[in-house]
């Protein structure tokens, strides 16, 4: 064979391999681009679906304003939302519309303090004496000498609520009153409540849930680290997860946050409605401080339950750290490490719910299905945002077993 003609074969050889290679892109690009058609005519199918029962629910409850979202196993994220941010101005609640999430957020303090337990910063079962023993106040918590950050972190520690402490209402009370535009309670003057009394039960032989649990925890964290736990939370999680939708609630005045609606008659005196004219909350929303402390709208607290329970904020040991023994709540649910355990009908679902004057926040996780929803609404009485997530998390799991159109 003449070597004109081994290159002629070449040459042939090579236009063949170019063509193919060039007809499999195009059958590639073409099965990619059909596959995204059907995923996206899937995810529209489901959101009008969950939109149906998103705005009956709202219209049911006569609510404000309801906003929902779901993730489905491979990640897609789905938003439905019903009435208006602010009633009186006509403004709707968007996707992207901001709710105070309350203690919703402890979800992401415990996935701090077990991330810090990792890496030897902290230790979940020494005695929190070794961080903040020193305090002037220490000896006057019930069960001093005996409490942990676990045990604080599964509300097992014997401490009362200071939310409901006589000394607790009548200084916000006080402060709201002669210096309306104070900046915020430190922690340690917001668990004065709870100190100096007898414990519930000696540490670690019940379950009371309280924010000062997770307020303490919050004290030793910062100690033990020297840094703000909303810093680190920020750094850790949201920035590099991309949850741009929740933030540090560190100030009265929050962009893109809802309106929310409290109970006329309360015990806080507060107003009916909870953002005025000038865009600020009537309250210090950091008065949660690390037992809550976040806004946020429903997309990125899916998201955020996706991270979690899917290996991106933390490794698959770490949340069996926050999961492992649940203890019994006397409700009949468990709790693990800033998460709820629930039997539901599609399974065990985790997650946990949320409550800040006018608003209310819910968010699951179900691990048989990889589905995550959740719910939030402009107003904190008469809303049962768990039953509502319930049955969405059903109609989303039975529409992903249903033939795509």
């Amino acid at each position: 064979m003449s070597r004109r003609t081994r290159l002629a074969i070449a040459v042939v050889a090579i236009a063949a391999i170019a063509v193919g290679v060039w007809l499999w892109g195009r059958r590639a690009a073409e099965q990619a681009r059909i596959a995204a058609e059907r995923d996206a005519a899937q995810l529209a199918a489901i959101e009008h679906g969950v939109a149906r029962i998103v705005a009956r629910a709202r219209d049911d409850a006569r609510l404000p304003g309801l906003s929902f979202a779901f993730a489905l196993p491979d990640g897609r994220v789905g938003t439905a939302v019903a009435g208006f941010a602010d009633p009186e101005a006509k403004v709707r609640v968007t996707p992207d519309t901001r709710f105070l999430a309350g203690s919703v957020g402890k979800s992401l303090h415990a996935a701090l303090a077990v991330a810090l337990a990792r890496e030897g910063v902290v230790d979940l079962d020494a005695p929190i004496s070794r961080w903040i023993g020193g305090e002037p106040w220490f000896a006057r918590l019930p069960n001093a000498g005996d409490l942990t950050l676990r045990l604080l972190l599964q509300h097992r520690s014997g401490l009362i609520d200071h939310v409901f402490s006589l000394e607790f209402v009548v200084r916000e009370l006080k402060l709201r009153m002669f210096q309306p535009d104070y900046a915020l309670i430190p922690p340690e003057q917001l668990i004065e409540g709870a100190l100096d009394r007898e414990p519930l039960f000696p540490a670690g032989r019940g379950f009371a849930y309280g924010d000062t649990n997770y307020v303490l925890a919050g004290i030793v964290i910062q100690r033990a680290t020297g840094r703000s736990p909303f810093d680190q939370i920020e750094e850790r999680f949201l920035t590099p997860l991309g949850l741009a939708g929740i933030v540090a609630a560190r100030s009265p005045r929050i962009p893109g946050l809802a309106i929310g609606h409290q109970f006329p008659v309360n015990p806080f005196l507060l107003p009916p409605k909870m953002v005025d004219k000038n865009g600020m909350l009537p309250i210090h929303p950091m008065l949660e401080s690390t037992a809550g402390g976040f806004a946020a709208n429903p997309r990125d607290l899916v998201r955020w339950a996706k991270a979690l329970f899917e290996g991106a904020a933390l490794p698959a040991t770490a949340v069996a750290e926050m999961t492992r023994d649940p203890v019994r709540t006397p409700d009949g649910r468990r709790y693990g490490l800033g998460l709820y355990r629930y039997e539901t009908p599609l399974g065990v679902a985790w997650g946990h719910g949320g409550y800040f004057p006018g608003y209310r926040s819910g968010l699951l996780y179900f691990p048989d299905t990889q589905i995550a929803v959740a719910a939030q609404a402009n107003r904190d009485y008469l809303v049962d945002l768990d039953a509502l997530m319930r049955e969405i998390a059903r109609s989303v799991a039975s529409s992903l077993r249903s033939p795509t159109p």
